[in-house]
């Protein structure tokens, strides 16, 4: 009887860790696609790569407990979590794995929430100038294959 209790709770334990690694994105319910604005972040990454660019009027809050949810929270190396504009507004983002690796170095699965969405960011030198800005939060995805 020992050993059945055990193999169930192996079984049982096994069950969940393949379960919590096979999350994949989910689209935020009623965030809509930016079809151009996919298509150009597509051109960025490398081979065998797909992205897309969702928005929504809900909170960076709202989205990010939607993702808690169905991803693991990834904190980027020397990234702070959020960043003063130029317009004095606070740009927030937080990126979530969605397929149980340890970094999105090696996710083939992940996402940044981002809120306000920002279509582009050139360098002056050591000066970041932002265009493009909408007060919606962004959900960017990112899938190898």
């Amino acid at each position: 009887m020992q050993k059945l209790k055990i193999a169930v709770f192996a079984l049982t334990v096994a069950l969940l860790a393949i379960s919590a690694a096979g999350q994949t994105f989910k689209v935020y319910p009623g965030a809509k696609k930016l079809e151009k604005e996919s298509a150009e972040i597509a051109k960025t990454l490398p081979a065998g790569s797909e992205g897309s660019v969702y928005v929504t009027n809900d909170s960076y809050e709202k989205v990010v407990a939607f993702y808690k949810g169905i991803g693991k929270e990834y904190t980027m190396p020397y990234m702070k979590k959020t960043t003063k504009l130029p317009t004095g507004q606070e740009l927030m983002s937080v990126y979530f794995i969605f397929d149980g690796a340890a970094s999105i170095a090696t996710s083939k699965n992940w996402a940044k929430v981002q809120r306000p969405y920002v279509g582009s960011v050139k360098m002056n030198g050591m000066t970041p100038e932002y265009s493009d800005i909408r007060d919606v939060t962004a959900i960017v995805t990112t899938t190898k294959k």
